[in-house]
């Protein structure tokens, strides 16, 4: 499920985000935060994560903790997902 989880938000974030650089290699790790996610892109992926994975994200869950990395990302959806958020 983790990996389910990773690769939908990649993917999301390759066609979303990041549909200029069409060639673009992103690993799981790299900082999203630095430069790749701007204010829309975050806002298109809280809404992608409400939708998909019925992930509501409030504020005091948006902090640069949950969403450094796709690997943080994965991390916080699951979290959300096991308390039944």
């Amino acid at each position: 499920m983790v990996d389910d989880v990773k690769a939908e938000v990649s993917r999301f974030i390759h066609e979303e985000v990041l549909w200029e650089d069409d060639g673009a290699e992103l690993s799981e790790d790299a900082p999203l935060l630095d430069g790749v996610l701007d204010s829309f892109g975050l806002r298109s992926l809280l809404s992608f994560l409400d939708e998909r994975f019925g992930v509501s994200v409030s504020n005091s869950e948006l902090v640069a903790e949950n969403f450094q990395s796709i690997e943080t990302i994965s991390a916080f959806v699951q979290s959300k997902r096991a308390a039944g958020d």
